[in-house]
């Protein structure tokens, strides 16, 4: 289960000064991520979506993930049950998608510089045609799911990161209301 809080940076160069200054800086790489949905089940057409099927490529690894977000009733989800499987040959997969008639969604192109921080991940990633946004993900086991959001807003407000307010929509569901293919 992956459980992280995303929201839109005021001032992203301000961000990456103070992690910089408080964290430890752990990579920064390139994902290029491509959704995509099968033809019988659409899932844009759920309201609010609670599923996403991805590739991934970096220049490291590539893989295949499912994620099926809880809480979606209250359009507020914050954690998923997430599956994912590395893949060898990129291209027989897209053939395999595309000749069972899964549909390519949207193709999010991410910039991402990792930091850890008191048993978290913080990531600053530039998209694409929507500009910086600050996630913030527990690297360790918490009692429940409210315990762990509570820790990672008390993160969030001691680092003093100016954000906007949260994304509980993701970075795909974001660019396709801005490109009107919602």
């Amino acid at each position: 289960m992956e459980i992280e809080l995303k929201f839109p940076l005021k001032n992203p160069n301000e961000a990456i000064q103070i992690l910089n200054k408080l964290a430890k800086q752990k990579n920064q790489y390139h994902q290029k991520d491509t959704y995509y949905a099968p033809i019988h089940r659409d899932f844009i057409l759920e309201k609010p979506i609670s599923e996403w099927l991805r590739i991934r490529e970096t220049k490291n690894k590539n893989t295949f993930n499912y994620k099926k977000w809880h809480n979606t009733a209250e359009k507020n989800a914050v954690s998923c049950d997430e599956y994912e499987t590395e893949i060898s040959d990129i291209n027989n997969l897209k053939n395999i998608l595309k000749n069972l008639n899964f549909k390519q969604l949207i193709i999010v192109n991410k910039h991402r510089i990792n930091w850890e921080y008191k048993d978290t991940i913080i990531s600053i990633d530039n998209i694409e045609d929507l500009g910086f946004f600050i996630e913030i993900e527990a690297n360790k086991k918490f009692e429940n799911i409210d315990k762990i959001k509570e820790y990672l807003y008390q993160i969030l407000r001691e680092l003093d990161i100016k954000t906007g307010p949260q994304d509980f929509e993701g970075y795909p569901y974001l660019l396709l209301k801005k490109r009107d293919l919602l």
